[in-house]
């Protein structure tokens, strides 16, 4: 039985990794790449706003589905959609064309739900939130060699991220179709996932005040994905630089980087002890708190203007949505019926989703009123989430 447990999890890890790669490798150069196409801050930072528009639209119905039908299917079906999202971002020659492919992938990137649901069906109660922060490592690990490796192809050709991206994708549906198995529970109704959306959130007010504290968090999250780019760019790139693009791409790889690296250790190694002795509540509750301070740390941080010490940043936002996330994934987990487990997961995902789509929809606005702006909003609304928290009670 463990043994059968530990090879889920390792399969879920590959799937969630490559997608998390996929999306790292092109997150770096994109705002350069649309400026490339004449786009300004404010539209910049709308690709985020239809990636995550398409999440947050499909979250919920590939949940419902992979309720109704089967994690396996519903995962290859998104993979395959994320690759030809891909491949249309790597032929991109215009600005609109980059918004449509970053639209297909974000209809295929509405898949983590059911990746954590998943995990969600072969693990006890207990289990599920240590099981959750697998899928946090995926994403650290992702965010590591995505950029990294992302920095590096854009300085030999501007499509070559996107479409490393594509590959990686098109070897994560090889992976899914080869190994893994289907883990709906047989003896669950297939008929349940009728229900509507919005009679089961309206059924559990714990559920809601957990989705409604994931769109805060995610949403001060998202201004900061969406602005720290163009906020190293004006600190530590000079108007003049004749690479500037190159250069801005470089750092901001960097910072994304040390993101990644932070993150792998906080859950693949810390989150996981540390929940074995501390609740779930109790430790989303400390990763907003760090959160915040993470975010406060951006603009104070870029006025002392050392960027190795800007990157210290980088590690508090890590350690904070490294306990934040896999804590709130299996808070959820524990607040749904075992029939209801994809498509509550997917609500929290799409809860995340809204958050970035509000974050890049008014990042390049706050951005121009102020270079500090979007991470100093972002604090507050961490706060907040901070403070709703304290109404949510769930026990495994």
């Amino acid at each position: 039985m463990y043994d059968r447990l530990k090879s889920t999890r390792f399969t879920v890890f590959l799937i969630v990794l490559l997608d998390i790669m996929g999306l790292g490798l092109i997150i770096p150069s994109q705002p350069f790449l649309a400026k490339s196409f004449g786009a300004h801050p404010g539209t910049i930072t709308l690709l985020g706003t239809v990636y995550s528009l398409m999440q947050f639209g499909l979250s919920p119905v590939w949940g419902s589905l992979s309720d109704r039908f089967g994690r396996r299917p519903i995962l290859l079906c998104t993979i395959l959609l994320t690759f030809i999202g891909h491949c249309a971002f790597a032929l991109s020659s215009t600005l609109l064309m980059l918004f449509v492919a970053r639209a297909a992938a974000g209809i295929g990137a509405a898949n983590i739900s059911t990746a954590q649901a998943v995990l969600s069906d072969t693990h006890p109660a207990a289990e599920r939130s240590r099981a959750m922060a697998m899928i946090g490592a995926a994403f650290g690990l992702g965010f590591v060699f995505g950029p990294a490796l992302g920095g590096l192809l854009f300085q030999l050709d501007h499509r070559a991220p996107a479409g490393f991206a594509a590959l990686l994708s098109a070897l994560n549906m090889v992976l899914v179709y080869f190994t893994l198995a289907e883990t709906r529970p047989a003896l669950i109704e297939r008929k349940s996932g009728h229900l509507s959306f919005l009679k089961f959130l309206q059924s559990d007010g714990s559920l809601r005040q957990l989705l409604l504290t994931t769109l805060l968090t995610m949403t001060a999250f998202a201004l900061m994905e969406h602005s720290v780019g163009l906020f190293i760019e004006s600190v530590w790139v000079p108007a003049n630089n004749p690479d500037s693009m190159t250069k801005a791409t470089t750092l901001t790889s960097i910072f994304m980087v040390v993101v990644g690296i932070s993150a792998v250790f906080v859950q693949g190694f810390l989150v996981r002890r540390w929940l074995k002795t501390t609740s779930e509540t109790k430790l989303f509750r400390f990763g907003l708190i760090t959160i915040a301070f993470g975010l406060i740390l951006i603009p104070s941080l870029g006025w002392v203007g050392s960027y190795p010490l800007f990157l210290i940043s980088g590690a508090f936002l890590a350690l904070g949505s490294g306990m934040f996330n896999p804590s709130m994934a299996g808070l959820v987990s524990l607040a749904c019926p075992a029939n209801r487990q994809g498509l509550g997961l997917a609500m929290n995902q799409s809860a995340s989703a809204l958050g970035r789509i509000i974050g890049p929809t008014f990042a390049g606005i706050l951005f121009l009123s102020g270079v500090q702006m979007p991470f100093i909003v972002g604090g507050l609304l961490t706060c907040l989430a901070l403070g709703l928290s304290t109404r949510i009670k769930v026990s495994r």
